[in-house]
């Protein structure tokens, strides 16, 4: 992949990430407002995505995942390994990574991942 590419797409990732990460900071202190936290001091990423995961939320599970979809996809364009499986070790096409950039299987892994983890 070019380092065109690659820049595209790590622009897309960080701008997602910021957006996700300030969606749930909002719904975190939403509920914390709620709640007995109101001295507490404010969350690291980590400890957002650990409350947002374990929320009574589903929503917020499944942007807490899509968090870390994000920051892994990040770090594999840090490491040079954008674009290639995580399953298989295979090229990732770019109609896939288009579509989602976090995107961490090739087509053909994603199908086997989501065929056994529905059966489980």
């Amino acid at each position: 992949m070019n380092s065109d590419y690659l820049q595209q797409q790590s622009t897309r990732l960080e701008q997602e990430y910021e957006a996700l990460s300030v969606e749930l900071y909002s719904a975190l202190n939403a509920i914390r407002a709620d709640s007995t936290e109101k001295s507490q001091p404010e969350k690291t990423i980590n400890e957002l995505l650990t409350l947002a995961t374990h929320s009574a939320e589903p929503v917020l599970g499944r942007k807490a995942r899509r968090l870390e979809a994000i920051d892994a996809a990040l770090c594999a364009i840090r490491l040079d390994l954008y674009g290639i499986c995580t399953d298989c070790e295979e090229p990732i096409d770019t109609v896939t990574l288009e579509q989602d950039p976090a995107q961490p299987r090739c087509h053909q892994c994603q199908s086997h991942s989501k065929y056994h983890h529905q059966r489980s």
